[in-house]
């Protein structure tokens, strides 16, 4: 059951939110949320019935892996805390990386079934939630947890299957804290805005992309030659198709979660209005760079710190290693998260090669007198941190590095300029259909306020003080509850249920 499928919409969702409120104004307390992890078990079982002994499985051992570290200290605390992420890091290195590994060092054929192990929907969010759990209470950040609110916090029919990652201690006293009967109404009408948005944004615009974009792309992998401007049109129309596809799903996700009363963190917030990659990674795919930031390269820069500081390297030593080189392994490690293919290792090994150059830079310039940036030059790193972000959405998209080489070739002229494509085979109006399509999707992104800023005077997710008044739109729009507002939404939302019947596809996230 995809969060775009009517049976999610029209049945799942109303039911079990309507079910959660009655059973929290008849017994407080965290009985509701019983209802909460029977509700999210249904949803991920209707999803993915085989893999559901395997999260069961994984919950209870990491729940018990907690009491453990509280129960030891010293040694043992490390110990048990070492033993418990090598598991969690163990098996997520069998499901997403197995077959991979066995194949390139010549052990399996590429045909074999053991080169494609079935991954388990959502395994990368669940064990990465859980890491943070058991590090967290080995750091004393959070004490011994409560059996239902921990399987509520992972469970959770939101965020279980594509995220965002939400750390325990951010879930936990909003799912234990009684709630506020007087804000029903606001957390299900906020919720139910941010769903229409989201669906929007998914079904209508990024699935509407994908039926120019995943043909080209196709047509690339078998030969096809490609000029130049039509290859960067590939790349552009992708990017905004996965825009429009994770930030749907995020919009989602927070909707979903605030109509119980559940504020998640932010997992997108207009990365195309940035200056630097820096800046894309700060706000694309924000909780898993959150979590990259605080359980990968903390621990590595903190000790690589301190051994250039106690052996006075210098300036541009100590820089190197205490932020070059954990930067790289943390952005290697976030492009390889995306699974068992050489393209991603190669797009982790752009954005990490990216992000040195960009840190070093930044570096550089500290000294800088110069405090204000011209408007010229932050439209140049606008544009140069969206042509490096197009170049790796080739090695994303494509289904191999012969693909990939291709494309790329003819990215920088190589390729045939004059090559026919057949866009009779395309949707709508051909060439013209995608161009327009791709001009509306940008229109909006560039123009419009993202979801969050629409809604920021009700608070749309956690920490939002610290976003608001960034990346501001060209059009401040904002949300009121008035009929000038109901009626547009209205539309969206109706648009969005029509467009599922055409055939929406599965979210690109929900796979990793």
């Amino acid at each position: 059951m995809a969060f775009n499928s009517y049976g999610f919409v029209l049945v799942f969702l109303p039911v079990t939110v309507l079910a959660y409120w009655i059973w929290a104004r008849l017994c407080p307390g965290r009985g509701r949320l019983i209802l909460l992890i029977a509700a999210s078990l249904f949803f991920y079982a209707f999803a993915a019935r085989g893999a559901l002994v395997l999260l069961l499985a994984s919950i209870t051992l990491n729940f018990l892996g907690s009491r453990l570290i509280l129960a030891s200290s010293g040694k043992a605390r490390h110990a048990w805390l070492s033993a418990g992420v090598s598991a969690n890091i163990l098996l997520l290195l069998y499901f997403k990386y197995s077959g991979f590994l066995l194949a390139n060092m010549g052990l399996v054929s590429m045909s074999s079934p053991l080169r494609d192990i079935i991954l388990p929907l959502g395994i990368s969010f669940f064990t990465f939630q859980q890491i943070a759990f058991l590090v967290d209470t080995a750091r004393a950040r959070i004490g011994p947890a409560h059996p239902l609110t921990y399987g509520a916090s992972i469970l959770f029919f939101p965020t279980i299957l594509a995220g965002p990652i939400t750390y325990y201690r951010e879930f936990a006293p909003q799912a234990e804290a009684d709630p506020d009967r007087g804000l029903i109404g606001t957390h299900v009408g906020v919720g139910a805005i941010l769903l229409a948005l989201g669906l929007f944004k998914k079904v209508v615009i990024g699935d509407s992309l994908a039926l120019w974009v995943d043909p080209l792309f196709a047509a690339a992998g078998a030969g096809q030659e490609m000029g130049m401007l039509l290859a960067w049109s590939m790349a552009v129309g992708y990017l905004l198709q996965l825009y429009f596809d994770f930030s749907g799903y995020s919009d989602m996700a927070l909707g979903c979660a605030r109509m119980v009363g559940i504020r998640l963190p932010l997992n997108f917030f207009s990365p195309m209005r940035v200056t630097s990659i820096i800046d894309w990674w700060r706000r694309w795919h924000m909780s898993l760079g959150r979590f990259v930031g605080d359980y990968i390269f903390q621990p590595l820069a903190l000790p690589l710190t301190r051994w250039a500081m106690r052996r006075r390297l210098g300036r541009w030593p100590v820089h190197i290693l205490s932020v070059l080189v954990p930067t790289f392994i943390a952005m290697f490690i976030v492009g390889a998260w995306h699974g068992g293919n050489w393209t991603f290792m190669v797009f982790g090994l752009l954005h990490a090669f990216f992000m040195v150059v960009a840190e070093g830079w930044r570096f550089l310039r500290r000294k800088s007198r110069r405090k204000t940036v011209s408007r010229g030059a932050k439209i140049a790193g606008n544009l140069a941190t969206l042509s490096a972000v197009l170049i790796t959405m080739i090695p994303f998209r494509a289904p191999d590095m012969a693909t990939t080489m291709h494309l790329w070739e003819a990215m920088i002229g190589l390729g045939n300029a004059g090559a026919p494509v057949v866009w009779g085979a395309l949707p709508g109006l051909g060439a013209t259909g995608y161009g327009l399509m791709m001009l509306l999707a940008a229109a909006i992104v560039f123009l419009l306020p993202n979801s969050a800023q629409f809604l920021g005077k009700f608070d749309p997710a956690l920490a939002w003080a610290a976003w608001r008044g960034q990346a501001r739109p060209c059009l401040n729009l904002s949300f009121a509850p008035r009929l000038a507002w109901t009626i547009p939404l209205g539309v969206l939302f109706f648009l969005g249920l029509a467009f599922i019947s055409r055939g929406s596809g599965g979210f690109v996230y929900a796979g990793y």
